[in-house]
């Protein structure tokens, strides 16, 4: 009987020593920005403001994901998270590792509201104003830098 608790423990030890550690598989996966599509800011006098090379997170994995692991968005990357429906949409920078604009757009394209300058690991909520379906993350700054205005438009390809 003692031999066959000794083995149970030493079983019990080997097994879990054999378990992955997760933060480090997290961190061997490659999470540098994935070029998926064509996005531009517009003026509501129709000039267009910027283009962009945006990563989509239009998963529900992709959108768990956010900008988890990612080091950093040059000026001419964004993430933009695709959303089945427009609702009020709430967002946080835990686990967020760069400081970011966070600009909400309804289903219209229209830029609903923003967030400037977002900290990395900060859990105060940025709300949208009303009910959207997309949301943009940018590298913290680009939106005083084009000037971007509710009402602008925001569109993709």
């Amino acid at each position: 009987m003692r031999n066959l608790i000794t083995g149970l423990f030493v079983a019990t030890i080997i097994a879990s020593s054999c378990k992955p550690n997760f933060e480090e598989e997290m961190k061997s996966k490659d999470f540098s920005f994935q070029n998926e599509a064509t996005g531009y800011f517009i003026t509501k006098e129709k000039d267009t403001l910027k283009k962009l090379q945006l990563e989509l997170a239009d998963t529900d994995y992709k959108v768990q994901l956010g900008m988890t692991y990612k080091e950093e968005l040059t000026e001419d990357q964004g993430l933009l998270f695709v959303f089945d429906r427009s609702d009020p949409r709430q967002f946080y920078m835990k686990n967020t590792n760069v400081p970011l604009d966070i600009i909400f757009v309804d289903e219209n394209y229209i830029i609903d509201s923003f967030v400037s300058n977002a900290q990395p690991n900060d859990t105060t909520i940025s709300k949208s104003k009303k009910p959207v379906q997309y949301v943009l993350d940018l590298k913290a700054g680009m939106a005083t830098k084009l000037g971007l205005q509710e009402g602008d438009t925001f569109i993709w390809e």
